[in-house]
Formats: structure tokens, C-alpha cells, sequence
């Protein structure tokens, strides 16, 4: 049996290792800019994959249509929340599906809809439905 020193070292050691995945992901979102990164891609089943993405505090990860001059548009054709920190892979459906070649812009925003900004811009990325 473990001296009560010992194990009262045991469970604070426990502790923290239970809780280093949630402190990593908020240091990420503390220290790196907003930022999303997509590529060029056929989606799968009604879905695109946003690369990555990474939100300073909680908020969504949109994808919108593009306007007719190519630029970013006002129709959403999907979202997914996030929580704050580093996201890989992050599956959005689509719905209506863009056309083929159609450019589509993935875009994480703050609760109150409006995009997250890095330090020139706002955090969003253009790519095409393939």
C-alpha cells in the first residue's frame, strides 16, 4: 500500500496527464492565429474534409458558395461546430452540393456568425468542388 504522500502524488500526476490533451488544444488556439486550410476535392457521400482548422474559442467551421465575381458568398451550404483549439479532417455535409468546379470557401466563425480574423484578414480559404 502506497504511503499517503505517495499517493496523493500518484493522483495529481494522474490528473494532469488526463487533462494534458484538453490544455494542448487550448494552448494551440491561445497561441496560433485563427487559420482553416482546404484543398481541391470530390466529396464523399455529401461531404468536403476541411484540412485543418484552428479557432481561438469555440465557433463553426462554414462552407459557403462563392459569388458570381468568385469571391466569398452569402449562402451557407454547410456547418459544423468546434470547440476551441487544433481540428484535422473535419467532415462538413453540403447541402445543396455545388456543381463540379464550382469554388467554394471554408470559413471559421465566432458564435455570433461573424468570421474569425487573423492578423491580415479574415480566416477563410477558397477551394474547388472537383
Amino acid at each position: 500500500m502506497l504511503k499517503p504522500a505517495l499517493s496523493r502524488i500518484a493522483v495529481m500526476v494522474g490528473a494532469a496527464a488526463l487533462a494534458a490533451p484538453l490544455a494542448t488544444a487550448a494552448l494551440a488556439a491561445d497561441i496560433y492565429p485563427p487559420s482553416v486550410i482546404a484543398l481541391n476535392q470530390k466529396p464523399k457521400g455529401g461531404d468536403v474534409s476541411i484540412t485543418y482548422a484552428n479557432v481561438p474559442k469555440k465557433g463553426t467551421l462554414a462552407v459557403f458558395e462563392s459569388d458570381s465575381q468568385g469571391r466569398l458568398g452569402k449562402t451557407r451550404l454547410g456547418k459544423v461546430a468546434l470547440d476551441a483549439g487544433d481540428h484535422r479532417n473535419i467532415r462538413v455535409q453540403l447541402s445543396p452540393m455545388p456543381k463540379q468546379g464550382a469554388k467554394v470557401w471554408a470559413v471559421i466563425e465566432q458564435p455570433d456568425g461573424k468570421p474569425f480574423k487573423n492578423q491580415r484578414s479574415a480566416a477563410d480559404r477558397s477551394f474547388k468542388v472537383l
